[in-house]
């Protein structure tokens, strides 16, 4: 990978760089999105890439695999541009179950764009469109992806952080295990965002309390 542009401290940072390395390994293809991980189609030296518009990677993906049926493709995005902007195109990768892979980085909010409110945004959290926290009453709840996930029992779902030693070790595994399942899998990737937090060491608490609480 070329010299990242992600923020100090930024949960992309080692797992794109595992994604990279198993992309190149199985000469597979990487289908950008928009957002932090806009860059990793140009900061991918060596691997076959495709950029999408906002929220179209999955839907670009599913064209590339149906045009490239032996290739290993991987989807590589956040909760604002997969979960929010592009939910459509995820609830139809969930429903055909195509042979894709996706690795869905949760931070909680749009970062690349100014830290807008997301999906996945829990209640109560402030960012720059909740700016009191996420109410039920106003902003309605959170995105339960895992529960999206089960409308197709054959769509394979996983959850770690990458806050944790333990948890990009687990996302290694996992990645390897989505590479060879037969359908649609989406590991959700619990990330640090000290830009948003203003403060690295409390980022790294969250993203850790939220994911073992998840």
């Amino acid at each position: 990978m070329k010299t990242h542009t992600f923020c100090p401290g930024c949960g992309h940072i080692t797992i794109a760089k595992i994604v990279e390395k198993e992309l190149i390994e199985r000469k597979g293809i990487l289908i950008g999105s928009v957002g932090c991980s806009v860059a990793l189609p140009d900061l991918f030296e060596t691997v076959d890439a495709v950029s999408s518009a906002h929220g179209r990677a999955l839907s670009v993906a599913t064209a590339v695999k149906m045009c490239l049926p032996d290739k290993h493709v991987v989807v590589y995005g956040g909760d604002g541009d997969l979960t929010t902007i592009g939910i459509g195109e995820l609830i139809n990768s969930i429903l055909r179950n195509p042979k894709i892979v996706c690795v869905l980085i949760n931070n909680f909010n749009f970062g690349m764009t100014g830290h807008q409110m997301s999906a996945l945004t829990p209640l109560d959290m402030k960012t720059k469109t909740s700016v009191t926290g996420r109410s039920e009453a106003v902003n309605g709840i959170p995105l339960n992806v895992k529960l999206l996930m089960q409308q197709n029992p054959k769509a394979k779902y996983y959850l770690t952080n990458a806050a944790t030693r333990t948890g990009i070790d687990k996302f290694k595994e996992q990645l390897k295990e989505a590479f060879n399942n037969d359908g649609f899998s989406l590991i959700e990737v619990i990330s640090p965002c000290p830009t948003f937090w203003g403060n690295v060491k409390k980022s790294y608490e969250y993203s850790k309390q939220y994911y073992e609480e998840k």
